[in-house]
């Protein structure tokens, strides 16, 4: 009796996979104008730039405010900037159309045009550009160092590189030496840092990542990494990767059944959302090694973590302190939701469903892209299709920044892309958007 059970519950579930697919890409071949990512708005970010040297280039504003959506520039600051641009190339690059649409392609290219003017003597990128195109070079958040926009610039322009080579080989070329300057850098600065640990209230912590413990810049560096090397095949950064991989584990705390339920501390004692994409590389390093001790490591995060933050609406971030062999809570704050902490957590679940092909983690997955759709305690649709807008953020349960700028355009564009490149994933996403607006 169990074997036909089991017999007839496999016939089942072929069966639902066949319609769920036959369902699936009727989803996928819909007319254009259905898809969830449509890149109007960020289009209207994206604006020419000639550098004073001459170099044209593009650069994407970094404001855009309520209620006309008109463009704002930081005079203190600057008004683009090399990780906000970094992230725009990849939406255009990772476009469906890509290969063959020319003026996709000449976006790509003048964003890399505009990274690369931005690359300094020392091999580390400035951030900020000024309203009248002079590189901000001092800023706190724009010097030439080992920081965010940096890695952003390896993530970005070692996934470029093969993409365009044989369109563009003049600027393959740029973009190879630029990579290998940076690379260069990396191996000089931070490469060999010994693996020392501290202690924050109790917790252990490594010394050897970015920023002493920063697993966010960490993952962000992996990703660029590991792409390099799938080129370049060197030793000493593939032992680097690894040396970071470690580092990330570390940051994991609790378990199944005690808080933080697995996740991985972005920084000391604290975890936030925006850029936490550990359990994403992890997988990725998982693969690049052939070692499940990484992925088994997301997939905890994945499997305890998420299921967590969705049943109790999410948070921005929170601090922990341990005390008698437990980890406690200290100043949760579950404000401002953004799309930079949706994006990081659909990825990880879309990689887990990559993996395992298990439809809990396509629907986990769809079920985190729900918030840019209304699934959320605001009840709002943060991301508009006809538009292309994203809202700023959530700020309070009852409260909207309705301005709509690069970051939060961009990352609600990587998400839909990550979603609609799976079926499954995009037909419950489609599910999730039918159910809030019957």
């Amino acid at each position: 009796m169990r074997k036909i059970i089991y017999f007839l519950f496999f016939v089942y579930i072929i069966y639902a996979l066949s319609g769920c697919n036959e369902v699936t890409n009727k989803v996928i071949n819909r007319d254009p104008d259905s898809s969830f990512v449509n890149t109007k708005h960020l289009d209207h970010l994206y604006t020419p730039i000639t550098f004073h040297d001459g170099t044209k280039a593009a650069g994407i504003y970094i404001y855009s405010e309520y209620p006309d959506y008109h463009l704002v520039a930081d005079n203190d600051e600057g008004f683009t900037c090399v990780d906000d641009v970094s992230r725009a190339a990849l939406v255009y690059l990772r476009s469906k159309n890509f290969k063959t649409d020319t003026a996709l392609q000449a976006k790509v290219f003048d964003l890399l045009h505009f990274i690369l003017e931005m690359q300094s003597g020392n091999g580390y990128f400035y951030n900020f550009l000024f309203p009248d195109n002079t590189i901000n070079k001092n800023g706190k958040t724009s010097v030439n160092e080992g920081n965010w926009w940096s890695w952003r610039t390896l993530q970005t322009l070692t996934e470029a590189a093969p993409a365009i080579k044989s369109i563009n080989p003049k600027l393959y070329d740029r973009i190879d030496s630029s990579i290998k300057k940076l690379v260069g850098k990396i191996k000089s600065d931070i490469i060999n840092i010994t693996r020392t640990t501290k202690k924050v209230n109790g917790i252990t912590v490594p010394q050897w990542l970015p920023a002493g413990s920063a697993t966010d810049q960490s993952a962000i560096i992996i990703l660029g990494l590991i792409q390099y090397n799938q080129v370049n095949n060197d030793t000493v950064i593939t032992s680097y990767i690894k040396k970071l991989a470690d580092g990330i584990v570390m940051m994991q705390k609790g378990d199944s059944v005690n808080f933080p339920y697995s996740c991985f501390l972005s920084w000391e004692n604290v975890w936030h959302a925006y850029g936490n994409d550990q359990a994403y590389a992890l997988f990725k390093a998982a693969e690049f090694f052939k070692d499940t001790i990484y992925s088994q490591k997301a997939f905890a995060e994945v499997d305890n973590f998420y299921p967590w933050l969705l049943k109790n609406g999410l948070r921005s971030s929170f601090y922990i302190n341990k005390t008698a062999n437990k980890f406690q809570p200290v100043n949760e704050k579950k404000y401002a939701q953004i799309a930079y902490g949706i994006r990081p957590m659909v990825f990880a679940a879309a990689e887990a469903y990559r993996l395992t092909e298990d439809l809990k983690y396509a629907d986990m997955a769809a079920n985190l892209a729900a918030w840019l759709l209304g699934s959320n305690e605001a009840k709002i649709k943060m991301y508009d299709k006809l538009s292309g807008r994203c809202y700023d953020g959530i700020v309070a349960k009852d409260s909207v920044n309705h301005n709509s700028g690069a970051e939060s355009t961009i990352e609600a564009l990587l998400t839909l892309q990550r979603v609609e490149n799976f079926p499954l994933i995009n037909s419950a996403l489609n599910k999730y958007n039918s159910s809030l607006y019957k």
